[in-house]
């Protein structure tokens, strides 16, 4: 059930990014235009520019654990990339997928990337 969801959860999150985008696209026509809205807003409003700076590091912080679970696990690294590109769509397919993946076999307990609350 549990992968369903996250199955389910990354295709309406990868809907919901692409209708933002369309929307943003016909708000402002080009991408250079969107860009420049967005860089200011982001110089006039300090609790947008905050709140951005709070995403960057939560990236860091997910993007970090990424590479050392795909690393790891033995994993490919195309979903370091594809989370970096893409945000969390691939990651919730990965997180449905990875837990028991894993093709060195690692359990619980004898891989640090590979532990499970009780």
């Amino acid at each position: 059930m549990r992968r369903v969801a996250l199955f389910a959860f990354a295709a309406l999150f990868f809907a919901y990014e692409q209708w933002s985008f369309y929307m943003w696209m016909q708000l402002h026509g080009t991408v250079s235009a969107g860009l420049a809205h967005a860089w200011a807003t982001l110089r006039q409003d300090p609790m947008v520019f905050m709140a951005w700076n709070d995403m960057g590091v939560f990236t860091a912080i997910v993007l970090v654990w990424l590479a050392r679970d795909l690393r790891a696990r033995g994993r490919a690294i195309w979903w370091w990339p594809a989370t970096l590109i893409m945000g969390c769509p691939p990651l919730l397919v990965y997180l449905a997928t990875g837990s028991d993946a894993s093709p060195r076999g690692a359990v619980p307990g004898t891989d640090p990337a590979v532990t499970r609350a009780p």
